[in-house]
């Protein structure tokens, strides 16, 4: 026979089929796209299928080729040949050749059991292939040592150190993928030996004989920590201020809106704008490194003494905090004032003795409808004002 095609996505689902596939089969092509091609599969051929899907998205350069039986439209087993190689084109994608084979109708499988678990023992992540009780089926060693728990017959067991705070998301997501609808979490577990643990878990739904519905489900659990945390750090990054570790422009005004959707009648949002008086001066006598050090020490005044709310830098010489909670426009005023006070003590830099004079302006809304930019702009207005009548 010569190979029939078909084009999937990388969770097995049918994107593509072409018209010999379909005549060999039996199917419409209606009946096949949108269906995983393992709905296809007997079940007893779901667990080499996975592995080898597996095994070829780990190695997506070569082609990987399985011998499984095949339904068709009139509800009988085929042998065939299935060759999935990950598109060069479109790493989104996977080509498959479809060819007959002839094979004895009581050979069950190529590849033996024994094979099989030697490569699911080989995979650098944990699987578990559960039943719709949650009964684990089969799991390989590295899930273990992911999971930081050995042995048990039921899925709680294995996942028993998750997070309580992430329990139901993988309880949710449990129930989903048993209901047939796959889905990718995030969990954190605290490990016997690693301490807390940030965990992805694919869950794939697996198909019953009739290729509807689902007996079961495959987990496949892979530690993320370390790409957890980069990615941490990269979002820290992006949001703060290279030079004073406070949040940038754009982050302070997130802040800032996301404060104002929260007010209440009881709890406004304090607006407070702060200015360095003659910083250029500094900048011009001492140098732009007494400068830098001087607003470091701003910038760090301002966190301590607002406790809880957010500080961020403008840019320049211009630093905007951020205050919930704060019931009245009389108690934003206190609250400006005495962070005004706190930063205009003296900074020593070295030998030199900095003596910084600052200005600040304050807004306040109790409204959530308030606009963010009006708000900034108003604070920024009434600092001005305090500059102009400092300097009179």
């Amino acid at each position: 026979m010569v190979p029939g095609r078909m084009r999937k996505n990388l969770t097995g689902v049918i994107l593509e089929v072409d018209d010999l596939v379909l005549q060999v089969l039996g199917f419409t092509r209606e009946d096949m796209l949108g269906h995983r091609s393992t709905d296809f599969f007997h079940p007893d051929d779901h667990e080499q299928a996975f592995s080898s899907w597996v095994r070829m998205l780990g190695d997506p350069q070569k082609p990987h080729t399985i011998q499984v039986r095949h339904r068709t439209a009139a509800g009988r087993w085929l042998w065939v040949e299935a060759v999935n190689t990950v598109d060069a084109h479109d790493a989104a994608a996977v080509g498959t050749e479809l060819t007959l084979i002839d094979r004895p109708a009581d050979d069950q499988t190529m590849v033996s059991n024994q094979l099989l678990r030697r490569l699911a023992e080989a995979l650098p992540f944990g699987i578990a292939q559960i039943d719709s009780d949650r009964g684990i089926v089969f799991s390989n060693g590295k899930l273990d040592d992911v999971c930081g728990r050995a042995g048990g017959d039921h899925l709680d067991d294995r996942f028993g150190l998750v997070v309580p705070a992430d329990l139901p998301i993988l309880d949710a997501a449990v129930k989903s993928v048993l209901a047939g609808e796959d889905s990718e979490i995030e969990v954190s577990l605290s490990h016997p030996n690693r301490g807390v643990r940030r965990c992805a878990i694919i869950l794939s739904a697996l198909v019953g004989r009739s290729g509807y519905g689902t007996t079961g489900a495959l987990l496949c659990v892979t530690d993320i920590t370390d790409d957890a945390r980069e990615r941490a750090e990269i979002i820290r990054r992006a949001a703060q201020d290279g030079l004073t570790a406070c949040l940038n422009r754009a982050a302070i005004h997130d802040v800032l809106t996301t404060a104002v959707a929260g007010c209440t009648d009881a709890a406004g949002v304090a607006v407070l704008f702060f200015d360095l008086d003659r910083f250029k001066e500094i900048n011009d006598t001492y140098g732009h490194a007494a400068g830098d050090h001087l607003l470091v020490a701003v910038a760090e005044r301002l966190r301590v003494s607002s406790r809880d709310s957010d500080v961020g830098r403008l840019g320049g010489d211009e630093f905007l905090v951020i205050a919930r909670d704060v019931p009245s426009a009389e108690q934003a005023e206190r609250l400006g004032q005495r962070l005004a006070k706190t930063v205009r003590r003296p900074v020593h830099h070295g030998d030199i003795v900095i003596r910084p004079s600052i200005s600040v302006g304050v807004a306040w809304s109790a409204d959530p409808a308030a606009e963010p930019g009006s708000l900034i702009a108003e604070a920024d207005a009434a600092m001005y004002r305090t500059k102009r009548r400092r300097a009179a």
